[in-house]
């Protein structure tokens, strides 16, 4: 069985129920997992990207990173897929596939974070159609501004070594573990309501999460046989 998997972003989840009907109708089997601090977890995610492309990155994606907390939260969903059919480079480009087709169905172009992540001598011009400034109400002090699209989900680039990387920084941040499985009841509700709010019933100690034993433990041996065998 090859694994890869979806990783919901905060603005995502007011489309979990249409995202999860996508995904679902396309893989043999699916796993859901509360994630509680997506911020944490999806830096490690980017880590390439902080390394090869430095500070600016860095300032760039942080500030996108407090905007999207501050406005939609920072816990979300991980869905794990497995499916026997494809090869991991098959499965890598679908997973890639599904999540293009997501983000081009629900993402709004007209919407959009602004953020001020520098000190640079910048700032932004409003015109109107004939040319003429006008005085911004806000955003009107020089700085560094961005514009980042709220894409909504996350998955791996369209390759195997890609897929295989991020399931074992998964893996080692301890997501894809029992203690985070949801259950079909549980995200039977969170896609009826577009809230994650019922993952803290998982933090009281009567929770009684997935049935059978360490299943999560199971998968996790799959997935790393796949990554020493590369």
């Amino acid at each position: 069985m090859n694994y890869s998997y979806f990783l919901v972003k905060p603005d995502g989840i007011r489309y979990l129920d249409e995202i999860c009907e996508n995904i679902e109708t396309k893989y043999q089997r699916i796993k859901y997992y509360a994630v509680n601090d997506f911020e944490k977890i999806i830096k490690k995610l980017y880590h390439k990207h902080y390394e090869q492309k430095g500070e600016k990155f860095s300032k760039a994606i942080n500030s996108y990173l407090y905007a999207l907390k501050e406005i939609f939260g920072n816990e979300t969903v991980l869905i794990l897929v497995a499916d026997n059919r494809y090869t991991y480079e098959e499965l890598a480009q679908s997973v890639f596939n599904t999540k293009m087709e997501i983000r081009k169905k629900y993402i709004n172009n007209n919407i959009g974070l602004v953020t001020n992540y520098g000190d640079r001598k910048e700032y932004i011009r409003f015109l109107s159609q004939t040319g003429e400034a006008s005085s911004p109400r806000i955003m009107n002090q020089l700085g560094s501004y961005r514009i980042n699209d709220m894409n909504i989900i996350h998955s791996p680039d369209n390759m195997k070594s890609a897929t295989l990387d991020e399931l074992k920084i998964l893996i080692d941040s301890g997501i894809i573990d029992d203690k985070n499985l949801i259950t079909y009841d549980m995200i039977k509700m969170m896609k009826k309501y577009r809230t994650v709010n019922f993952q803290n019933d998982m933090k009281e100690k009567e929770y009684q999460g997935e049935i059978i034993p360490n299943v999560s433990g199971w998968i996790k041996e799959k997935i790393k046989e796949n990554v020493n065998e590369r």
